[in-house]
């Protein structure tokens, strides 16, 4: 009796593990997905693909966001990099509050030079 206890409470145990580990193995491996969609890379390929992109770092980081930012109210950074295409020196991409995002591409000096709407990012 004693060892058909024990085998049944080890049933219920490994059940129970089973049960509960399926669903949060799921869930950390769609929220590993997700997070390495919006985590930028060391390089990035410009959006027409004439060349690499670097994120931008420091002091160039936080001048270039408050450009940015001041072109674009209420808006959150999602990523900023040198830019590679000729456009200008700096390309940010923020998230308006509407969910929209727009590049905000600034010269050296971070300068806004334009502020278009994009699916990038």
């Amino acid at each position: 009796m004693r060892q058909t206890l024990s085998r049944l409470v080890m049933s219920s145990i490994v059940i129970g593990v089973i049960a509960v580990g399926i669903p949060l193995a799921a869930n950390a491996a769609k929220t590993h997905k997700a997070h390495k969609a919006h985590t930028l890379s060391k390089t990035t390929t410009s959006a027409n693909g004439s060349g690499s992109e670097t994120p931008l770092t420091g002091a160039t980081l936080a001048s270039a966001t408050a450009a940015a930012v001041a072109a674009v109210p209420d808006g959150t950074v999602k990523s900023a990099t040198t830019e590679s295409d000729g456009t200008g020196a700096y390309e940010v991409i923020v998230t308006k509050t509407d969910g929209s995002r727009a590049k905000v591409v600034e010269d050296a000096s971070f300068k806004v030079l334009s502020t278009t709407a994009t699916s990038c990012g």
